[in-house]
């Protein structure tokens, strides 16, 4: 009886040893994905619990009194018949009990002068910062998420965005922290950026995770191809500025100022960046472009298209081609004008031994919609289970 019972104690205790020392999985999940069509339709019931440690709801806004706001109240809500996302998706902790969920605020969808005038004013501060920690207690969030895209970069007046921004982050860890809640930030990677819009050493103390957007470091905005998300520089990167745009270079960076390896994740992208060749004959990175590529059929942006859209053109009998570059440590493909820059399970995990490697704080991926989460593409192809069987 006492061997069974020290038995039992030691499992226990290792359960609970590589459930408290295992990194951050950081899943952002796009609502929005529910109104993709067919196969690219992505509900809550579509998420696995266990294959992330943090999953954040994207996305709230916020108003110019600093209140946050609900951006489709018949998807979030329940009132007046609505579906109720956002019960649905914190109950996925009745499943596994361990997860954390945010309510991420920001992003695309909110004007990056609103922050501004918010964090421009200590009043505002506050109401924000009480405003979502009533939004988390109400809705039964662990914790919020701040998606500025970008401080000091938008039209109005951008000159004290950088110590606003910090004064800001500091109001809303105080008022959240003392309610036991979260505060992390999806902030921009490339030194091109982060050097304009933070004060690195200043917002470090008031984020738990340091979501780094390790992505878009190329896309058709350039008139040549390039790779979404390199992990490293390479050979086809013609001066000091593209030798920047790249995953190590950022990660370096941001460790210079003053980010600790404990607090950085490293996002990776669950999408490509596609441009339309000027010439066939020439697909290789940095080839002429004269525009983005096609759109996928679900997500149905030009320059842009899902995991689980790409993977099917590199399925056996395709007629596209699929090139690894071992520098860069990234896959790209073309077939005829079509040209894509992504991340495969190969470079997933890539990247994931470089956080190993690097000793950072995890990885977080955008967004878990955009996987091949059906496994349309086989079972070998979801990129989530990957970091899962990588990250340590």
């Amino acid at each position: 009886m006492y061997r069974s019972s020290l038995f039992c104690t030691l499992v226990l205790a290792v359960v609970f040893y590589h459930t408290e020392a295992r990194k951050p999985i950081v899943c952002y999940y796009a609502s929005w994905a529910t109104y993709r069509p067919d196969r690219g339709q992505f509900n809550v019931e579509h998420i696995d619990p266990f294959l992330c440690t943090h999953l954040l709801y994207t996305f709230f806004g916020v108003d110019e009194s600093g209140s946050l706001t609900v951006l489709d109240p018949w998807l979030d809500l329940e009132t007046d018949g609505g579906r109720g996302n956002i019960r649905r998706f914190n109950e996925l902790r009745l499943q596994n009990p361990q997860l954390k969920t945010l309510a991420a605020i920001g992003g695309a969808t909110v004007d990056p002068a609103l922050f501004s005038h918010i964090a421009a004013s200590a009043t505002l501060r506050v109401a924000f910062a009480r405003s979502a920690r009533d939004f988390c207690l109400t809705h039964g969030f662990d914790g919020v998420d701040v998606g500025w895209e970008f401080p000091a970069m938008h039209d109005g007046d951008t000159a004290n965005d950088k110590q606003n921004f910090v004064l800001m982050l500091s109001e809303l860890a105080l008022v959240l922290r003392s309610h036991g809640l979260l505060v992390t930030g999806a902030l921009a990677a490339s030194e091109t950026i982060a050097s304009i819009a933070y004060d690195i050493a200043g917002i470090v103390p008031h984020l738990d995770y340091i979501h780094l957007m390790a992505y878009d470091y190329n896309g058709a905005w350039n008139n040549f191809t390039g790779h979404n998300a390199p992990l490293f520089a390479g050979p086809s990167d013609q001066n000091d500025f593209q030798r920047m745009l790249n995953v190590d270079h950022s990660v370096n960076y941001w460790l210079s100022q003053g980010a600790p390896l404990a607090k950085l994740v490293l996002g990776v992208p669950a999408y490509g960046r596609t441009f339309t060749l000027m010439d066939s004959a020439s697909n290789g990175l940095r080839a002429p472009s004269a525009g983005p590529g096609f759109p996928g059929p679900y997500t149905g942006q030009a320059g842009y298209i899902a995991y689980h859209e790409t993977c099917a053109h590199f399925l056996p009998g395709s007629s596209w081609q699929r090139v690894w570059e071992p520098v860069q440590r990234i896959p790209y493909g073309f077939f005829d004008h079509q040209w894509i820059g992504y991340d495969d399970r190969d470079s997933i995990l890539e990247k994931c031994n470089y956080v190993n490697s690097r000793n950072l704080a995890g990885m977080m991926m955008w967004s878990i919609d955009m996987d091949d989460f059906r496994g349309y593409c086989g079972a070998n192809y979801n990129l989530l289970r990957a970091i899962n069987e990588c990250l340590t």
